[in-house]
């Protein structure tokens, strides 16, 4: 047994010799291979009869200079109305959602207080005082006149009469604010109800009480907003604020109101750059009035803005294999081989795509028509790295 101990040592370490000795870049090598791309195809005589495949370089195209603006659908400042009462009181009425319709002069709710109710008698005990007061000044002008009656007496009760008229006029004034029929009130008629309201026409955007709720005259009851005067509100960065101008026309894509892009024009332009976003909002009107009214408040938009013309080099979109926002365009290498070579893509006008190149092309014989099918033949197994 010990004899043959040497024999398995001998052979277990041949072994261990030859897994070491193993090239690991061969394996490498190996592993890079699969991983290369397929993007070269050769295509038979028969089929280059049957495939019209014309050659030729870029064409210089003169499009449109556009720049990508996207942004939110929004009213001015004074078109959004937070209504609340001047006064204390509790909410006995209100019917609003969010959503609702309402109209100029309709009441939102009703409120009832208690404060109101104290305000409207007092103003009807000044008016009552002021009678007095007035009589009594015609009395003292009278003795004064005869010369019977002190003149600073006089002067007295004109001072007092002038201001009882002061709180007059300044409760008549407060009442006025909180929506007091003042000839209703001047004929006795005391009421804890005051109606609420809409100033505008437009729908209710939110609703923050509810029926019994305590309410503070800082207190914001609801949110309304007028559709009348709607506009997009557009951020173009940074790197495109030069060439926006007022006047430009821009295009807004919405299946929903209509099958190809809506039109509208810049109307005014940001003069400061806000916040992180690093862009200067633009304001723009659609051209259609009638459809711009079926917007809505809040809702997103994307845009282009058609800030120019410049030449650049294009193909026909037959000639391009669109993949995303890139795609794919085809060079003959020599007769009947096409190399398949990844670009960007640009502005599409007329029919012609604008080929953005990442690196210099292996040689000028652009493929300019039917490049669909050299991708189906290189999809299909008929392609080599």
């Amino acid at each position: 047994m010990n004899k043959k101990a040497p024999i398995y040592i001998t052979l277990l370490s041949s072994l261990l010799l030859w897994n070491c000795s193993k090239d690991p870049k061969s394996e490498t090598a190996t592993e890079a291979i699969t991983e290369k791309v397929v993007d070269i195809v050769h295509v038979s005589d028969a089929q280059a009869k049957n495939v019209q495949l014309p050659v030729g370089d870029f064409e210089q195209t003169i499009v449109g200079e556009e720049v990508t603006a996207n942004g939110k659908v929004e009213v001015p400042p004074q078109q959004m109305i937070s209504v609340s009462v001047p006064i204390a009181g509790f909410v006995k009425r209100i019917d609003l959602l969010p959503g609702t319709p309402v109209r100029k002069g309709q009441v939102l709710a009703v409120v009832q207080s208690m404060e109101y109710v104290q305000l409207q008698q007092e103003y009807l005990q000044a008016l009552s005082k002021q009678k007095f007061q007035e009589q009594d000044l015609s009395r003292q002008e009278t003795l004064n006149q005869e010369n019977v009656g002190s003149k600073k007496k006089l002067q007295q009760i004109d001072a007092e009469y002038q201001t009882g008229k002061a709180i007059i006029n300044g409760l008549e004034e407060k009442l006025k604010l909180i929506g007091c029929n003042i000839a209703k009130l001047k004929a006795g008629t005391i009421t804890p109800s005051i109606n609420v309201i809409s100033p505008i026409n437009g729908v209710t955007k939110m609703v923050y009480v509810n029926i019994g709720k305590n309410i503070a005259p800082t207190d914001v009851m609801m949110e309304l907003v007028s559709r009348e005067h709607m506009h997009l509100e557009l951020n173009v960065f940074e790197k495109d604020a030069n060439k926006v101008q007022v006047g430009q026309t821009f295009l807004l894509e919405n299946p929903r109101l209509a099958d190809k892009p809506l039109t509208g024009k810049v109307i005014l332009v940001g003069q400061t750059i806000e916040g992180p976003t690093k862009a200067i909002l633009v304001h723009g009107h659609l051209d259609n009035e009638v459809l711009e009214q079926k917007l809505v408040v809040g809702q997103y938009v994307n845009t282009k803005i058609l800030t120019g013309k410049k030449a650049v080099q294009t193909l026909p979109e037959d000639a391009v294999v669109r993949r995303g926002e890139g795609g794919f365009i085809f060079v003959r290498l020599k007769t009947n081989s096409y190399q398949q070579i990844p670009v960007k893509l640009g502005i599409t006008e007329n029919g012609m795509v604008e080929i953005i190149l990442e690196k210099t092309l292996p040689s000028k014989e652009i493929v300019k028509a039917n490049a669909s099918v050299l991708q189906a033949m290189l999809a299909g197994g008929e392609g080599e790295e």
